[in-house]
């Protein structure tokens, strides 16, 4: 194996455990401080998430990715930006500050303005340590940031769970954020010593400005929709139901997002390599969609039934409010994954401009909905989700379909009776009476149901089974012969 392609394989294992682990750690420290704070508090951050986000969008402004895509970043170059961002940073924080009273004002909660004021300084702190992560991923030293990653995630849950049983309320969530983003670029810059020489280019900027420009307007609209629905509930609901929404999505988030994700990073490059023979290429995007449909159907299903207990076991009995919106939600996720899988067609036949369309067709959709349910209330908006969805799955695989010359029709036969199977599975354990312990709920109800619907899986030969099999007793030979 050459060097290079031992590095890939180094970097992507390494990034793949430092996302999941410190993933895992954030969730966990999640649940401890949600078992102390109220919803009202967590509502409280959950409105102004979608700024942070939006100023790290245009601090960035994509200039790293630029660096990142250029084949040879000059010192020049990664100084330019350096100093850029700081002093966007800067600029971005006063600009913030001075606006925080008008985004209380917006929200009608006046105390907001000295949180958002302490929560910001993120956006400077940031712009610290970016230039050394880019230097890092262009070096492919993926080892670095999953132990940035996990050590910061370590670090900010010890602030965050300390500052929430000590009583300090909102602030112990902003200072878990400030730790977190903080022990990051701590780390980033005593990782890679990289010392900026003092001086900035306008041409070495100017030519990674039209690629960084693209890249910051798509990343806008994907923020400002992503949390359209916390800007909405925020505005007309009482806050403590955004604390209810944020943590159901965060619940189906790290369930089938994450998952997807990954789908979607390791299925890409596969279908590259049968990019030239059709047939080829048709049979394995329909191995890709049966073994993850496999998965995410059963998983969302079950999540869906044990909401309450769930909730309830993790959570307390506060946030069961929230059990409504997570089960809604789990609907959502188990058909998104079908949607950002078959957008790998688009890339991988380079349709970017089709890709665009339908993807901002599905905004827009999401935006209309939203208008229409406003006044039915919180339930009725997410249902309103759930149908755009729905909707832009079957033109999406329509659309897609036609690239590699697989109807409509023929996919959805393809996956079908996963859902079905899984959704009537999950009626029948749902009606499994309950123990007074929420834990003993939650085990007997995943036995039961793994059991069944693996049986009834192996009895139907479904493909995902089949290929999920050939997978783990792979998985199981390598392992083996690694010991050996």
């Amino acid at each position: 194996m050459s060097s290079i392609k031992k590095k890939i394989v180094s970097g992507v294992l390494w990034e793949t455990i430092g996302r999941f682990s410190a993933l895992g750690i954030q969730f966990a420290v999640t649940i401890l401080i949600a078992r102390i704070l109220t919803p009202e508090e967590f509502g409280v951050i959950g409105l102004l998430t979608v700024f942070i986000a939006l100023g790290q969008i245009f601090l960035d402004s994509g200039f790293s990715q630029a660096l990142i895509q250029k084949k040879e970043a000059t010192k020049i170059d990664l100084s330019s930006v350096y100093f850029l961002n700081m002093v966007m940073g800067m600029l971005l924080y006063g600009v913030f500050y001075f606006t925080s009273p008008y985004i209380a004002d917006f929200y009608n909660l006046p105390e907001l303005k000295y949180y958002a004021r302490v929560l910001f300084l993120i956006i400077p702190i940031n712009s610290f340590g970016l230039v050394q992560n880019v230097i890092i991923q262009k070096e492919l030293a993926f080892k670095k940031t999953a132990a940035a990653n996990m050590l910061s995630a370590i670090v900010s849950g010890i602030v965050g769970v300390t500052m929430a049983y000590t009583g300090y309320g909102v602030w112990a969530l902003i200072g878990q954020q400030i730790s977190l983003h903080g022990t990051k670029t701590i780390l980033y810059i005593l990782q890679r010593r990289w010392i900026p020489i003092f001086k900035i280019s306008v041409k070495s900027v100017k030519d990674m400005f039209a690629f960084s420009m693209s890249l910051m307007g798509h990343s806008i609209v994907n923020v400002v929709m992503k949390n359209m629905y916390v800007l909405v509930i925020g505005k007309y609901f009482p806050v403590a139901q955004v604390g209810h929404y944020t943590q159901a999505n965060k619940f189906q988030e790290i369930s089938a997002a994450t998952l997807a994700q990954v789908i979607m990073k390791v299925t890409f490059p596969a279908l590259v390599q049968r990019k030239d023979e059709p047939l080829l290429l048709k049979a394995a995007y329909t191995k890709i969609f049966a073994v993850t449909i496999f998965l995410i159907a059963p998983l969302m299903f079950f999540l869906m039934i044990i909401g309450e207990p769930l909730f309830r076991l993790l959570l307390t009995e506060k946030w069961l409010p929230a059990v409504p919106y997570f089960q809604i939600l789990c609907v959502y996720g188990m058909v998104l994954p079908i949607l950002q899988i078959s957008y790998n067609l688009y890339k991988l036949f380079k349709k970017g401009r089709l890709l665009l369309l339908i993807d901002s067709l599905r905004h827009l959709l999401v935006i209309i909905s939203i208008f229409l349910t406003i006044k039915l209330g919180i339930e009725k908006m997410l249902v309103g989700l759930v149908v755009c969805i729905l909707l832009m799955t079957m033109l999406n695989l329509y659309k897609s379909g036609e690239l590699i010359a697989i109807s409509l029709i023929e996919q959805l036969k393809s996956f079908m009776p996963y859902y079905l199977s899984a959704g009537v599975i999950a009626v029948l354990v749902y009606y499994i009476p309950n123990f007074k312990s929420d834990l003993l709920t939650i085990v007997l109800k995943v036995v039961v149901f793994i059991i069944c619907y693996f049986f009834l899986s192996k009895k139907m030969k479904f493909q995902g089974y089949l290929e999920f099999q050939t997978i783990v007793k792979s998985l199981i030979t390598r392992k083996s012969k690694i010991s050996v």
